[in-house]
């Protein structure tokens, strides 16, 4: 009478269950992970130039690692005063298959500044700025990732 009643499930159900909630864990693992690749989207963005005077001929270096959950945009701007250049443009695609894969994605390029940019500027004290911005997710807009190098423009 005071015996328990242990009912037992039949072992394909509890493999299943097991199966269930194992593969659920997987997949909210790998949504967390993807979470924090939709919230930041640029790992890194680095800008150099060999040289803190440009001349004709001087070349800026710009590269950026993305979380690649979505594409990223890297603008290169020359600044002086109130004049404002965009001198090149990056795009460093996404994934295919954004949300499951975790690789980050690269983009590099090296712009070669020319005399016919360089005369639309005044010579003495500028500014390079690389901008990398990413796209909507979850109807947020990251901020954009801003680097800056002070430089000298000199016309020769």
């Amino acid at each position: 009478m005071f015996e328990p009643v242990a009912i037992r499930s039949a072992w394909p159900l509890v493999f299943l269950k097991r199966a269930c909630v194992i593969l659920l864990s997987i997949y909210l693992v790998i949504g967390l992970i993807s979470a924090y690749r939709a919230f930041y989207q640029v790992r890194s963005l680095e800008l150099r130039a060999r040289d803190s005077i440009l001349r004709n001929g001087s070349s800026v270096e710009t590269s950026v690692v993305s979380y690649a959950r979505t594409t990223v945009d890297v603008r290169l701007e020359l600044i002086q005063g109130t004049h404002t250049e965009t001198v090149n443009t990056l795009r460093v695609p996404g994934n295919e298959w954004a949300f499951f894969d975790p690789r980050n994605q690269k983009g590099a390029q090296t712009t070669v500044l020319t005399g016919d940019v360089l005369r639309r500027f005044q010579p003495g004290k500028a500014q390079l700025r690389a901008t990398a911005i990413g796209r909507h997710q979850w109807m947020r807009l990251p901020p954009p990732v801003i680097r800056e190098l002070e430089i000298e423009i000199r016309q020769d």
